[in-house]
């Protein structure tokens, strides 16, 4: 008995060392097998991404702190800076607009006439030139609004938007010194406004209002939050401009500050402008006027001039006027109906004057006029060639819409975007011209280019097939003229009086 105890002891020690060493080898291997086994591809892509989320969040606030350092560093010498002389300059009298020779009046093609092929003399196009990429200037790094964040409102042409900025906070200006618009700079780049910095940035990008519709938007939250465009207003704009890397200058003429802008335009009509460094600031806050200023004349660091091109038309709140038909005459019978955007012809309207119709021609129809005429014109050309697609176009563009020239319609010579001719009674050769590269762009999928004639504004399209008519062969193809003044012209045919005369091509590229 006592021996049989001893040998169930041992027997039982046997069985608990046995144990001990299998649950070992067991957790041994269950832990090989679980580097081998359990991490499934799913398991696996989920480890990397959480460390690659780690790794991106340590990096992202380094670069957030980064930023951080380089604005208060960069504000800080630049407020120091303006404590100093200001540059004495002269102000040179707003450019008007040029009064362009009378253009041929829109005429039917004589009965009987056929298009020819002829080359059409042109001046060698200089070539466009190469657009940079907008750099992408960091948002503050600021928390999500809350509802009792301070905050007003502003009415930008028609959309509502709301801005985190406290009213009772507002930064005053004593004088126009140097000493007095560096302390309201320093206030200014207190975190206190990053909020409303990054609200501006933000729904300047939702609304793709370029950044023409930037600096609008800027000049309008700064009148709104001090009551007018006053002293303290135009720094405020200048500070937000420099913050999103806008170029831009703080001038002085007597008690009062100006905001001056460069623009990638050559001319900009109906605003006084200053020459520093070879290059054109425009004074957006004053109509008309002459002499010396003060200017304060040093860059912001990263900062690039504005550019007036928008590829696309600002996405406004609609306000729709009444709809309009527009229906060429025979052969062809296209009616569309639209009902354009009243709000964006606002918008459009203080769009600045220039002689770049290029910039007109880029920004394409807005997505609800599109959306209203290019239906009707898809079906209307479906199962066509390009050729007679575009012969479909051209004719509705030569007698949908009722020509008066610019000085007849705003006594000054004004280019209209495509959705401004749906708007305004009449039109003219390069607003038909602008319009039509439009459709040609879009619908069809072919280049345009714009063609400057004394005194006339025409088209010619580069068609993939071979097609007979006037023509100029430039450096990556023919391209045929196609002229939406010339009233019931083919694709081919350009006007007898332009023929001979020597042509600016127009790229838009």
């Amino acid at each position: 008995m006592h021996c049989e105890i001893r040998n169930d002891i041992s027997i039982s020690n046997n069985m608990r060392k046995f144990f001990f060493i299998s649950t070992s080898v067991i957790i041994a291997l269950l832990s090989i097998s679980d580097n081998i086994f359990a991490q499934t591809p799913q398991e696996e892509y989920e480890a990397w991404k959480k460390r690659a989320m780690q790794e991106y969040g340590k990096y992202r606030d380094d670069q957030v702190r980064s930023y951080r350092e380089f604005r208060e560093k960069a504000n800080a010498e630049y407020a120091m800076f303006m404590q100093e002389a200001w540059d004495r300059m002269g102000v040179k009298p707003a450019l008007e607009p040029p009064t362009e020779p009378e253009p041929p009046q829109p005429e039917p093609v004589p009965q009987g006439a056929e298009p020819t092929t002829e080359p059409i003399p042109f001046v060698e196009p200089v070539p466009s030139p190469k657009v940079e990429p907008t750099p992408v200037v960091p948002l503050p790094d600021v928390p999500a609004p809350a509802p009792t964040d301070p905050s007003f409102r502003i009415d930008f042409y028609g959309t509502s938007i709301t801005l985190r900025a406290d009213k009772d906070k507002r930064p005053k200006l004593k004088s126009c010194d140097g000493v007095s618009v560096s302390k309201m700079w320093e206030q200014l780049a207190k975190k206190d406004f990053d909020p409303l910095l990054r609200d501006c940035m933000e729904k300047s990008r939702s609304l793709s209002l370029g950044d023409w519709g930037f600096v609008q938007l800027v000049r309008k939250v700064s009148s709104n939050y001090y009551g007018k465009e006053n002293n303290e207003a135009v720094l405020m704009s200048a500070y937000l401009l420099c913050q999103s890397g806008l170029q831009c200058r703080l001038a002085r003429m007597g008690n009062r500050l100006l905001l001056l802008m460069p623009f990638d335009c050559e001319l900009m009509f109906n605003h006084p402008y200053i020459e520093i460094d070879g290059v054109n600031y425009f004074a957006l806050n004053m109509k008309d006027g002459e002499g010396e200023v003060e200017v304060f004349n040093r860059a912001f660091p990263n900062e690039h001039i504005g550019s007036l091109r928008m590829t696309q038309l600002p996405k406004l709140a609609m306000r729709a006027i009444s709809k309009r038909s527009f229906s060429d005459k025979d052969p062809h019978v296209m009616t569309c109906d639209v009902s354009v955007n009243r709000n964006l012809i606002d918008f459009l309207n203080d769009y600045p004057l220039t002689p770049q119709w290029d910039y007109y021609a880029l920004a394409s129809l807005s997505d609800s006029s599109k959306k209203a005429l290019y239906a009707t014109m898809r079906l209307k050309i479906a199962g066509k060639n390009r050729v007679d697609a575009a012969n479909i176009l051209l004719h509705w563009v030569q007698t949908a819409f009722k020509y008066k020239t610019d000085e007849d319609q705003f006594g000054v010579e004004r280019p209209l975007f495509a959705d401004e001719s749906l708007y305004y009674p009449y039109c003219d050769c390069e607003d038909r011209s602008i319009l039509f590269s439009n459709l040609v762009r879009d619908l069809l999928g072919l280049d345009v280019v714009l063609l400057h004639f004394p005194g006339h504004l025409a088209t010619a399209v580069k068609f993939k097939e071979s097609v007979e008519g006037d023509y100029l062969d430039l450096h990556d193809g023919r391209y045929v003229v196609c002229d939406p003044t010339y009233i019931g012209a083919p694709v081919g045919m350009a006007m007898p009086q332009c023929k001979k005369q020597q042509v600016e091509v127009i790229m838009l590229k």
